[in-house]
């Protein structure tokens, strides 16, 4: 039995480390961020109003969904890690300081999470390239997985676009006198997309139990595989 060539090795180290090296790194981000939003909380809370609660609510749940795609992503799929692997993650941290230190004044905050958003979508674009440069090793979970990995890409786009509209139509629309309405608006999108990555994570799940899942790809995408 042969051993191993000296670049395979290498390879399978990238491969193997990678996991755990960009959720350790994620969860410090992600740690850094929380910490920021504390603080700033803990200075202006006796002034908050309920609009300034609901924007900490969905802060600190938009701060777990990041963290928890990365988890979906880094766990589902393989890649090699490049450059910009490491400047996507404090990306989102630089997007989510400001998210956390604008959470008492709305339409800064949703600039803040129009950039978050853009970042996200920016990641998303980034794991797809780099899936398919392994594409025979990701080829059964991307079948189960495509659907919904490009249907949360969407959403990355949309959040940016509403959010970055919000921004900067804020005085034509008088978002300034329905803040609430906004906020509850915004924090029920934030939901919906962290209840959307349920059933995404649900089928790799079944998948890694080795249950039968059906391929989640469009017909056309199916077609050119």
């Amino acid at each position: 039995m042969t051993s191993p060539s000296a670049p395979e090795r290498a390879a399978q180290r990238l491969k193997e480390q990678f996991a755990p090296a960009y959720l350790t790194l994620t969860s410090i981000i992600q740690g850094v961020a929380l910490t920021a939003l504390v603080v700033r909380v803990e200075a202006l809370y006796p002034r908050f109003g309920v609009v300034d609660w609901v924007l900490t609510v969905t802060t600190f749940l938009v701060l777990v969904d990041i963290w928890h795609e990365y988890l979906m992503t880094v766990l589902a799929y393989v890649w090699t890690p490049t450059l910009l692997d490491t400047l996507i993650p404090f990306g989102f941290l630089a997007a989510e300081l400001f998210l956390a230190h604008f959470v008492n004044d709305l339409r800064p905050w949703l600039l803040s999470s129009g950039l978050v958003a853009l970042v996200g979508a920016g990641a998303w674009l980034q794991s797809q390239l780099r899936v398919r440069e392994l594409a025979g090793e990701n080829r059964e979970v991307h079948a189960i997985l495509a659907g919904p990995r490009s249907y949360r890409g969407m959403l990355a786009a949309a959040v940016a676009l509403l959010s970055l509209a919000g921004f900067g139509l804020y005085t034509l629309l008088g978002l300034g006198s329905a803040q609430l309405a906004v906020a509850l608006i915004v924090l029920a999108g934030t939901l919906a997309i962290m209840a959307s990555s349920i059933p995404m994570w649900n089928r790799y799940l079944r998948f890694a139990h080795g249950e039968p899942v059906p391929s989640a790809r469009h017909p056309r995408q199916r077609g050119q595989s």
